[in-house]
């Protein structure tokens, strides 16, 4: 099986970079005036086209690096269950924050889970996944590189945003991996 939803959440993104990103962007403010879709949509417009392409690039990362791993169904649900906890982890922690706009969050937490699923026959690779983006994580918590990626993509850098991806990520693989180690009940006969 061919990883298809990639291609499909790349065009999703392009094909939402046409649309206005003012009514979809994450705002906390309107979420508590129950505009409950920014929970997810804010995570799929972006600040500027160099911004989308960065995320797309990330995207194309991860398809290449695990190509045969996530149904559409999966790819789908990963997505939104990252994209809520993202939202909610800045609510609760980043009260402050006006706005929020990019999908780097959740290719942080689609990394998590594609190298923590990938570990039983991609151990290298997702041993190195799982080494090297808490490495960035971390430098981006003390400032390496966000003035840069900021001028870059004509915005501020939401690092707290990867940070709380990447955790979703890991909270998801654990249900995963708990739901497959969990025996089935079967049913009576």
């Amino acid at each position: 099986m061919v990883n298809r939803p990639a291609p499909i959440l790349m065009i999703l993104l392009m094909l939402l970079y046409l649309a206005p990103a003012q009514p979809l962007e994450w705002q906390p403010e309107l979420l508590q005036s129950r505009e409950w879709w920014r929970l997810i949509t804010g995570h799929l417009v972006h600040l500027s086209g160099r911004h989308l392409m960065l995320n797309v690039a990330g995207l194309i990362t991860l398809w290449m690096l695990y190509p045969c791993f996530l149904s559409l169904r999966d790819t789908a649900l990963a997505t939104v269950f990252i994209a809520v906890g993202i939202s909610l982890g800045l609510l609760l922690l980043q009260p402050d924050l006006p706005g929020y706009r990019g999908f780097s969050g959740c290719l942080h937490g689609l990394a998590a889970m594609l190298a923590i699923r990938g570990l039983g026959h991609e151990r290298i690779l997702s041993v190195g996944v799982l080494v090297l983006v808490p490495g960035k994580l971390a430098m981006e918590a003390v400032g390496v590189g966000l003035a840069d990626t900021a001028r870059l993509i004509g915005g501020p850098v939401i690092w707290q945003a990867h940070v709380l991806g990447f955790s979703a990520g890991v909270v998801l693989a654990g249900l995963h991996w708990f739901k497959s180690q969990t025996p089935r009940q079967s049913s009576p006969e």
